[in-house]
């Protein structure tokens, strides 16, 4: 094969891709029919299963690509900070937004899981394997951003994925009730509390008996409540 006739190639394979990762975000696997994805992408049958076998290599080849756009962004976000918050920052905001500019792909992994994940074994260890790899992705991240490999990071990797998960069912169901830069704000808060928890057990004696120290909260909160309301008697 020829470089032109090469070249040509992989600009057709990816253009298949494409189409295919908006088709499957947007009706599942078994919407996603071989010939809409042929007039989607404008390329003909024939080509998709010569470059993927058949429908469900194509569904592994959108999940690898799509895998290593999302993994490699967190880790080159989480490279770009001056100092180890800056890394958090910067990590955290390519999270951020990857959800704003491309929130196929969270929803994506979602439908698969759900349609796809139980009747498909292989699909499913590909997951798996995605989730594994975007986990290791960020527990890579918080090392690179402290220094220091942190204890029980993997717990913490999942409750990040976690958490992006819920908000992208959020922002799919009510846009309008989602302020991602709040709820990004709270999820580095967390995540900055559960490191320092890591690599200080100390600190959690406070988390540990939320009752007794969010009561002292309250106490505190509404003792400086009283004292700005005097405060506003006495100006009037």
């Amino acid at each position: 094969m020829g470089r032109e006739r090469r070249q040509k190639s992989e600009v057709s394979r990816e253009r298949i891709l494409d189409a295919a990762s908006e088709l499957f975000a947007a009706r599942g696997y078994a919407g996603a029919g071989v010939d809409r994805l042929a007039e989607r992408s404008g390329i003909a049958k024939t080509a998709i299963y010569y470059h993927f076998g058949n429908k469900e290599g194509l569904l592994a080849a959108v999940l690898e690509r799509t895998a290593t756009q999302w993994i490699e962004g967190i880790l080159q976000a989480s490279r770009e900070g001056a100092d180890p918050l800056g890394h958090l920052d910067r990590a955290l905001a390519g999270m951020q937004a990857m959800l704003e500019e491309r929130p196929w792909i969270y929803k994506l992994f979602q439908i698969l899981t759900l349609e796809v994940a139980e009747s498909k074994p292989e699909i499913a260890a590909t997951l798996r394997g995605i989730v594994r790899r975007a986990k290791q992705a960020i527990v890579e991240g918080m090392r690179d951003a402290i220094g220091v490999d942190v204890p029980e990071a993997d717990a913490i990797a999942t409750l990040i994925l976690a958490a992006l998960d819920g908000i992208s069912l959020g922002l799919q169901l009510d846009p309008d009730s989602v302020s991602l830069d709040q709820v990004f704000t709270d999820l580095r808060r967390a995540t900055s509390i559960l490191v320092a928890i890591r690599l200080n057990p100390a600190i959690m004696q406070f988390v540990d008996h939320p009752p007794e120290q969010l009561g002292l909260l309250g106490q505190h909160h509404s003792g400086k409540e009283r004292d700005d309301e005097r405060s506003d008697d006495t100006d009037g």
